[in-house]
């Protein structure tokens, strides 16, 4: 329930700061793209959608996303989602192989940038 309240949260959040924030809708610029957030067995998943600089979201799987993220299981999504220092959290998931990334791998960057500044 963590990973649900948390993805659901962070598309609010996105949402808000893409309407009212200038440094955010500067980072979006022109980018149209779609990238989810889910666990490995898709049971938990919500799909963000990047256009006319917003980001809306909305919950489950789109059939052709740009860019995803998977976690292991809730729990370590959760947790990645929650850690202070969210970049090394997520480059060690990665390296243990208990997230992964596909589509188009240069958005990663982009979202880690983008998820810092949400919070100012």
């Amino acid at each position: 329930m963590k990973l649900i309240a948390l993805l659901w949260a962070l598309g609010w959040k996105m949402s808000r700061k893409s309407q009212s924030n200038p440094v955010v809708q500067d980072h979006i610029g022109d980018k149209e793209l779609i990238f989810q957030l889910q666990t490995y067995n898709g049971v938990i998943c919500r799909q963000f959608c990047v256009a006319n600089r917003r980001i809306s979201s909305r919950w489950g799987k789109h059939s052709a996303p740009t860019l995803v993220i998977s976690f292991e299981s809730a729990a370590l999504g959760a947790e990645v989602l929650t850690s202070d220092s969210k970049k090394l959290a997520f480059m060690q998931a990665l390296q243990t192989q208990k997230a992964k990334i596909e589509g188009d791998l240069t958005l990663f960057n982009w979202y880690v940038e983008l998820g810092s500044l949400l919070n100012n």
